[in-house]
């Protein structure tokens, strides 16, 4: 998926499809649903712009989400179009915290139908303790990334 830079700022953008799977006994879509296509959608952007992170989660590296919220705005129902932007809010060496907006698209009109944000740290287990550490380089400058630089 590619990263969009408008001059509001740069987004990464994760598009796809709905199932039946999703809903629930009401027909929209289960509401924890978002939060594990927020994970989805950051998950996407390190493997294609960050290839490196799968061998350092092989060589111990966690990337735990400390933080995630979710606003629902509209409802989502079963083979609805999405697109999910996510922005970069902040950075440091071993946290960052995104924003996701996630649209429905008719006609090619985008639709707002939530928001988000994830704070996600960079973590080592040492001792049987967590201790946060740097992430990856490549993961170093994702807001470099997000803007085109």
């Amino acid at each position: 998926m590619p990263i969009i830079n408008t001059n509001e700022g740069a987004y990464y953008e994760y598009r796809f499809v709905t199932s039946f799977e999703e809903t629930n006994v009401v027909g929209n879509i289960y509401f924890a649903n978002y939060a594990v296509w927020q994970g989805k959608c950051r998950e996407m952007f390190l493997y294609e712009y960050c290839p490196d992170i799968i061998e350092e989660i092989k060589n111990g590296l966690h990337l735990i989400t400390l933080d995630l919220s979710i606003q629902y705005i509209g409802q989502l129902f079963a083979f609805n179009k999405v697109v999910m932007k996510m922005y970069m809010e902040a950075q440091s060496v071993s946290r960052i915290l995104m924003r996701f907006e996630y649209y429905l698209e008719q006609d090619g009109n985008l639709t707002l139908v939530c928001k988000g944000h994830q704070a996600t740290a960079a973590m080592r287990e040492i001792n049987g303790m967590m201790i946060s550490t740097h992430f990856p380089e490549s993961m170093m400058d994702i807001e470099g990334l997000l803007a085109g630089v």
